[in-house]
């Protein structure tokens, strides 16, 4: 028995072999395992058939059985397995990715809220979306009532906020929901599938989307400033010339989403499609790559397999480095829930003059 972690979730099927980095599943199982189907024209999906490579059928079939790790590279994908070889995760390649983000259909999910319940993007075509994110370990988790205020003010412009907490650590972003009371969905984002769609590497970040389910603001920073450069590390006093930035930079981005749900596709906001193209975060081989380890540490932490749960997500840090996501989700709160110990400064020092939260490309926010 072998789990598949997938695009589509993950499941347990029975392996007919495993030999090294080769899986080889039955005929039967290999659509639930991949998507795709094995047809005399080669591997299928939808109306898109791959061939098998000349003189090299034996590398991929055999009697009653494929070999979907083999074919999954040949496509461009990633491929990666526990030590036990009892847990493969079969990821999606930089190209497919960042296909779909410039094609500017938002990619669908579906997620859970505190309760368990599912809420999928889809759910809420015909109405504009701000998509935001944020994690318990970051000061962005005092967002929320920023967006219950704007939501309650919008809604009934056919408007709605989605907030997706990128947390991995059971019940931690309880406490800052049920305080925030929000009336929107307020999602939980365990494995990070969000900023895996849409190319989101740090908290808080967003994406617009319309009614027609189109981007027409890809991933940027939500709206914040990088004050807490300039805090006073002894007594976390933020200068108030900084404070005001960022109190200004909030406030002309909250103003801008209004904007664009009173005006449309009218609104200064609104890029055009060639614009909205340009700010699309293109992914690499190595962050697809960093993706895939990420999930698969994630899944083995579930299985009590810390040791090794915990190098896969150092990897995808190391293959990911402008990830702070990955970077803080294996780092442990503080006393105040956010990690923001020694080892989170000394890396942000190491910045230098590049910038934590690039700047929006929007007029009126700071640079």
């Amino acid at each position: 028995m072998v789990t598949i972690l997938n695009e589509g979730g993950h499941r347990n099927l029975t392996a007919m072999t495993v030999e090294g980095d080769h899986l080889w599943l039955r005929d039967a199982d290999v659509e639930a395992a991949t998507g795709w189907a094995m047809k005399p024209e080669g591997f299928c999906k939808n109306e898109m058939c791959v061939p098998i490579p000349p003189g090299r059928a034996d590398s991929f079939v055999r009697a009653g059985a494929v070999n979907v790790a083999a074919f999954w590279r040949q496509i461009g994908n990633p491929v990666l397995h526990d030590a036990s070889r009892e847990v493969w995760i079969l990821g999606e390649g930089a190209a497919a990715r960042t296909r779909r983000l410039l094609s500017l259909e938002a990619p669908d999910f579906t997620l859970p809220d505190l309760d368990g319940r599912p809420h999928s993007l889809s759910d809420h075509r015909g109405k504009k979306v701000f998509l935001s994110t944020w994690a318990s370990w970051c000061g962005c988790r005092e967002d929320l009532p920023i967006w219950q205020k704007l939501y309650v003010e919008l809604k009934d412009r056919a408007f709605i906020v989605i907030a997706v907490a990128m947390d991995s650590r059971d019940h931690a972003a309880r406490p800052w929901i049920e305080k925030a009371a929000p009336s929107y969905p307020c999602l939980i984002d365990a494995e990070h599938r969000v900023a895996e769609l849409y190319n989101m590497v740090n908290v808080p970040q967003a994406v617009w989307i319309d009614e027609r389910g189109r981007i027409v603001r890809p991933t940027e920073t939500a709206g914040v400033f990088e004050s807490f450069r300039s805090m006073d590390r002894a007594t976390w006093k933020t200068p108030d010339d900084a404070a005001k930035i960022a109190s200004d930079a909030r406030d002309t981005y909250v103003a801008a989403i209004r904007d664009w749900v009173q005006k449309g596709s009218a609104s200064e906001h609104v890029f055009d499609r060639d614009v909205a193209r340009a700010h699309v975060p293109v992914s690499s081989d190595d962050i697809a790559l960093a993706h895939a380890n990420f999930r698969l540490g994630l899944h083995l932490l579930k299985l009590g397999k810390t040791e090794e749960g915990d190098a896969f997500l150092r990897e995808a840090a190391r293959l990911h480095p402008d990830s702070w996501n990955m970077w803080r989700q294996r780092h442990q709160p503080e006393d105040l829930g956010l990690t923001a110990g020694p080892e989170f400064w000394e890396r942000v020092d190491a910045l230098g003059r590049r910038k934590y939260y690039p700047a929006v490309d929007m007029k009126g926010m700071p640079e």
